[in-house]
């Protein structure tokens, strides 16, 4: 009798010990997501309610008082707000359309697998590992009145365009495009390359023997079939174009008279410069809102088909 009620107790202990680990186990991803999750929710989550809060509220003596919806009454009638915004769009558009648009001719021609293809992967890819303000800085240099060397060319083959380009409203938002263009095109050449060796060749070579030139193979048998990629690429270019800064601040600082002023650097002069927190969080709001505006359109042309696009 003792030898069964010891195998019975060592029976029913072993068969909690594994429920309770049953248990454990259901609730073990949520431990490993744990920290990952207080990360985002301290970085993230907290940042976005406190600028909410903070746009609704102005600093006064060190205190924050509540002024309701009158920040953002006050920034919609300042005109220097909204041609920050079309500066935005003006900057953010040429980037999109340049940025995706090269990074898709650059794929197309390393598609073919010439020879020294990685070589020139390498290549197109530094610039996109060299922070904002560096390669700001480097351009900079390039367009200086006294040592650029692209200012000297300038000078010497277009001296039309003035002895600065930097104070041509035009020039120096073509500068800053220009600079972008030349950092982000890496992204989307490896995106848009990645995507291309995902179509089977026998369904390029199909359309070649039906008669299908280039172009059509293109925009008739590729673009549709990479359609997704080129989706996620625009979205995600958009929301950089819109929140880029580090490129402004480098190398134009938002001259002349304001015309490479755009929203994101209008915010830092508002919110840091001048001091109006109030304020600089409004167009932090504005600027949160526009990029899920560009997220929930993304999400609504990836989940359309093709056909219907």
């Amino acid at each position: 009798m003792t030898s069964e009620l010891r195998l019975d107790t060592a029976l029913r202990h072993q068969a909690t010990m594994r429920a309770a680990t049953g248990r454990q186990g259901r609730f073990l991803p949520l431990w490993l997501l744990l920290p990952s999750l207080l990360i985002l929710l301290g970085f993230q989550v907290i940042p976005v309610i406190y600028s909410f809060l903070l746009s609704l509220s102005q600093a006064r003596r060190g205190a924050l008082e509540f002024v309701g919806l009158r920040n953002f009454d006050v920034l919609f009638g300042r005109r220097d707000f909204w041609s920050s915004l079309g500066n935005t769009a003006v900057y953010a558009g040429g980037y999109v359309i340049l940025t995706v648009s090269l990074g898709l001719l650059i794929a197309l021609l390393l598609n073919r697998r010439f020879k020294f293809t990685g070589v020139y992967l390498v290549l197109i890819f530094v610039p996109w590992v060299v922070s904002e303000v560096v390669v700001g800085t480097m351009w900079r240099w390039l367009f200086q009145p006294s040592y650029g060397i692209a200012q000297d060319w300038i000078s010497t083959h277009a001296p039309y365009l003035g002895e600065s380009i930097f104070r041509t409203p035009g020039l120096a938002m073509a500068v800053v495009i220009g600079a972008a263009v030349w950092r982000g095109v890496a992204f989307t050449t490896i995106l848009s390359l990645g995507a291309l060796q995902t179509v089977p060749r026998e369904i390029i070579e199909s359309a070649s023997l039906d008669g299908a030139g280039r172009f059509r193979r293109f925009f008739s048998v590729l673009l549709p079939m990479i359609r997704p990629t080129v989706l996620v690429m625009v979205l995600l270019t958009s929301i950089q174009g819109i929140n880029s800064l580090g490129l402004i601040v480098s190398i134009t600082r938002g001259e002349p008279a304001g015309a490479t002023r755009t929203a994101s650097y209008y915010l830092i002069q508002t919110g840091w410069q001048q001091g109006d927190l109030g304020m600089g969080a409004a167009i932090s709001v504005i600027l949160f809102v526009v990029n899920l505006l560009l997220t929930f359109v993304y999400l609504r042309f990836i989940g359309r088909k093709p056909e219907a696009a």
